[in-house]
């Protein structure tokens, strides 16, 4: 895969600093030997292991010990590959989040880019249908836990929102400190997912996700008859 392109990220009056969209990827191998397919048995096991005992017992009252011992390994082993119980409980959305970076460059270039940012994110919205118990998990925790919703918003959701960013000042073939449109529609677009996901959470994962993304994400191109 190619080095991230970084983006500037303003830290105060005068100053920029460099910033990239994906600071760690996790990029798995098609080569991959033996070491690596042990080490994703673990980071899956890690992952069943919290899901279980955020589900049954809650977030709070869920230790990283608890975890460890379930997945049976040692704390130090799951640090390595969680620094945090809000990292272990999203650790699968990092394949989403680099599908979402291929959905968009993979858009037509003469499509409009409201339509490119609408598709690449509905084309997420499968991975709802195949993931729905995890999903609905995230989004019940990030709805009962502060600590899951600020790691929701502050890591997750603006992880999202740079990689949309990142596209749209791409194609607009500006610099997304000065032009503000890229940040304006990919805030947008996030605002819409988090609707679509709170609608989906209260339905109990009986509403279908797709058409409710897809409804939150046309009403964007309709704000300007708001004027």
């Amino acid at each position: 895969m190619a080095p991230e392109e970084p983006i500037r990220d303003q830290s105060g009056p005068g100053e920029a600093t460099l910033m990239f969209v994906d600071p760690a990827p996790r990029v798995q191998d098609p080569e991959a030997g033996r070491r690596s397919r042990k080490k994703q048995r673990t980071r899956d096991d890690l992952i069943a292991a919290g899901d279980y005992l955020f589900a049954t017992q809650g977030f709070d009252a869920t230790t990283t010990t608890d975890i460890a011992d379930r997945a049976d390994v040692s704390q130090r082993t799951l640090f390595r590959h969680f620094p945090t119980k809000e990292s272990l409980l999203y650790g699968d959305l990092d394949d989403a989040r680099l599908q979402l970076r291929e959905s968009l460059a993979a858009r037509p270039a003469d499509e409009s880019i409201l339509d490119s940012v609408r598709e690449a994110m509905l084309s997420l919205a499968e991975d709802f249908d195949v993931n729905r118990d995890r999903r609905l998990l995230q989004a019940r925790l990030a709805a009962t836990s502060p600590a899951v919703s600020a790691y929701s918003r502050a890591v997750v959701q603006l992880s999202w929102e740079r990689e949309i960013i990142a596209a749209v000042a791409e194609r607009l073939d500006v610099d997304p400190l000065d032009d503000p449109r890229p940040e304006i529609v990919a805030g947008a677009a996030m605002s819409a997912v988090r609707i679509a996901m709170r609608q989906w959470t209260v339905s109990g994962g009986t509403s279908d996700f797709m058409t409710l993304n897809a409804v939150a994400l046309e009403s964007i191109a309709t704000l300007s008859e708001l004027a």
